[in-house]
């Protein structure tokens, strides 16, 4: 275990002496930072003030009050919020991913890691942990975004954390799933901006058929397939508070998958070495 220790602190620390984590959270922070605002925050206060007005106007028509919706900030903007965020990911995981065990084969260094006193699996987990530590701290932005409107409201309230966790909870599934996604191409190139592309490629097809899946380009078996296996569906229950075991043991299996053909791609690797 010493070795495996090791090895995950030496991820971590490459990860913030380099400029990978670091470009990450700024670019994160910026477009989160902005979606959040400008086309949440704002929009929703401004929701807020013309609410009465709105409600006087559909007064003559009962029927339709229906169809306005009471603000509230949990219902109305934590679920989109974070399907935008979701879709961020599907250009930043790649840039975390590219270089975990692609640089390690490029510079030969994988071959250091042979003569350790550590397995495969070993090995690919604490690369993996790594990664996910730096996705925690995309995390922890998210979690003091949704603190803004209790900070800036007199009293709080504003925010259901019961319903606002689980967003939270469904988000960090989706993001270490995507991790463990890119780690299969990291696995199986040496070149960092292959393995970036097709991890972009993966993941940017599984939103594409999830958004398909919705509308009515699919039919049948082949739009159950895409509501299947889209990320981005499976995380919408999430998103609202909804937390499913269907939906935990789905990412959960998907992440398993990937790690474990990551680590059979560097056995392969070995062995051909």
């Amino acid at each position: 275990m010493r070795a495996f220790w090791a090895l995950f602190k030496r991820e971590v620390v490459h990860y913030f002496t380099s400029p990978i984590a670091y470009v990450v959270l700024v670019i994160f922070a910026v477009l989160g930072g902005w979606f959040f605002t400008i086309e949440y925050l704002f929009r929703f206060a401004e929701y807020c003030q013309q609410y009465p007005m709105y409600q006087m106007q559909m007064q003559r028509n009962p029927m339709m009050m229906q169809d306005l919706p009471v603000p509230n900030f949990t219902e109305l903007v934590i679920p989109p919020l974070f399907g935008t965020l979701s879709i961020i990911l599907v250009f930043l995981v790649p840039l975390l991913t590219m270089r975990s065990i692609a640089e390690e084969k490029k510079e030969g260094t994988i071959e250091l890691l042979y003569t350790y006193p550590i397995s495969d699996l070993q090995v690919v987990l604490a690369k993996y942990l790594g990664s996910v530590v730096v996705f925690l701290f995309i995390v922890l932005q998210v979690v003091i975004y949704l603190m803004v409107p209790d900070l800036v409201t007199e009293g709080g309230g504003v925010v259901e954390w019961k319903t606002a966790g689980g967003a939270v909870f469904g988000f960090f599934l989706m993001g270490a799933t995507s991790i463990a996604l890119g780690f299969i191409f990291s696995a199986l190139t040496e070149n960092q901006i292959v393995s970036a592309a097709l991890t972009f490629a993966l993941l940017l097809i599984l939103w594409v058929v999830g958004s398909a899946a919705q509308g009515d380009q699919l039919e049948g078996i082949w739009k159950t397939v895409a509501e299947t296996i889209s990320l981005t569906n499976r995380s919408e229950d999430l998103y609202k508070g909804l937390i499913n075991l269907s939906d935990i043991v789905f990412f959960a299996c998907v992440t398993v998958a990937s790690l474990f053909i990551t680590m059979r791609a560097l056995e392969s690797h070995r062995w051909r070495g």
